[in-house]
């Protein structure tokens, strides 16, 4: 009996060493892990640290905090991403209004298409000092940001305001947004402290594992999502004439400032139909709105797109169609909608062209 209690000890000592040793690993690796983020980002050692520490609600809009940095992002003074606006008064500036298509997600830095649409207007125009301001914020939709025009316009007083909204922001909205608070981003001080090495693994495993198990594993948790419920195939009428309203209203707040408004509709890397080898970033697009069917993403781009330009045309708007030029082109694409750095070329200089037209006497 006496030996097998000490036997018990034994085993029951190891497996409190082993559980303690895998708690001290773990606790070491995440401190490594903060270590890493302080060293080559300047990030907190403790607290939150993660992409919505970059933005704040006011109550009414969401922007930009002013000098904010994340990773590899980082603000001027005036919440934006790019170089400080200039000081001097009477400097011609357009306005890029958008989410994080317009924000820049995936190009390296400095290649966003706000800042390659700057770098071609000067050299197209002689206007050497052209500013072109980055007004993109992830998220926005574009009828929740009327009051952030309206106060980009009082402290810049912009020529041209660029408008690229982002079709997927609508699905389950109903009624238009314009003249509604925007949805409050989460702010560092609201988000809970969580584990950096977890984040940091979650990455490595998505950029390691094959395309067809990363597939398989998002529409598993797609399948958990949805459990339950009945997927839509497409999204109702009502979301898309909240968009269009939105649209209209946007273009109403930019005249209000005196500048004038450019539509643009918006790009994707899937052709119609999508290739098979395209499956991964279609599952990827669906896990940001379980809700709807892979095709519904499709059939709502194209839908937005036609109300784009039926409301440049009946607003008598100028309008840039991204979406001809370069939809289905997967070699500018980082996901499904996010440009690349080739992307972002493209679409900086498919903008420039029709800017430098806007600006010249």
């Amino acid at each position: 009996m006496r030996s097998r209690l000490l036997i018990d000890r034994t085993r029951f000592g190891q497996a409190a060493s082993a559980t303690l040793f895998a708690v001290v690993a773990l606790l070491a690796m995440e401190a490594a892990s903060r270590l890493d983020d302080h060293w080559n980002h300047g990030a907190p050692l403790w607290g939150s640290y993660d992409f919505e520490r970059l933005f704040t609600f006011d109550g009414r809009v969401v922007r930009g905090v002013p000098h904010a940095q994340y990773a590899k992002w980082s603000l001027n003074s005036v919440g934006m991403r790019g170089p400080e606006p200039a000081a001097a008064p009477g400097i011609p500036r357009a306005v890029v209004y958008g989410a994080s298509e317009s924000f820049g997600i995936y190009e390296s830095d400095g290649k966003e298409f706000p800042r390659v649409m700057q770098e071609r207007l000067r050299a197209d125009t002689g206007l050497g000092q052209f500013e072109v301001l980055n007004a993109g914020v992830p998220g926005m939709r574009v009828g929740s940001g009327t009051e952030y025009i309206e106060w980009l316009g009082q402290r810049f007083q912009p020529r041209v305001v660029v408008i690229y909204p982002t079709p997927t922001h609508y699905i389950g909205v109903s009624r238009p947004l314009c003249g509604r608070p925007a949805r409050a981003a989460s702010s560092a001080s609201d988000v809970k402290p969580s584990s950096r090495l977890l984040a940091k693994l979650t990455d490595r495993i998505k950029e390691s594992l094959p395309r067809s198990l990363l597939t398989m594993a998002r529409k598993g948790a797609i399948a958990w999502a949805t459990r339950g419920t009945q997927a839509l195939d497409r999204v109702p009428p009502s979301s898309l004439e909240a968009f269009k309203a939105d649209l209209d209203c946007a273009v109403q707040a930019v005249r209000r400032i005196g500048a004038t408004p450019v539509l643009v509709t918006h790009a994707n890397r899937f052709a119609a139909p999508p290739a098979a080898d395209e499956a991964m970033w279609l599952t990827g697009w669906r896990m940001q709105y379980p809700e709807l069917r892979e095709a519904g993403f499709i059939d709502l781009e194209q839908r937005a797109n036609a109300l784009v330009r039926e409301v440049a045309q009946q607003a008598d708007v100028e309008l840039v169609d991204a979406a001809s030029e370069l939809t289905g082109r997967a070699e500018l694409f980082a996901d499904h909608a996010h440009f690349n750095d080739a992307g972002a070329q493209r679409m900086g200089n498919l903008l420039a062209r029709r800017v430098a037209a806007l600006l010249k006497p």
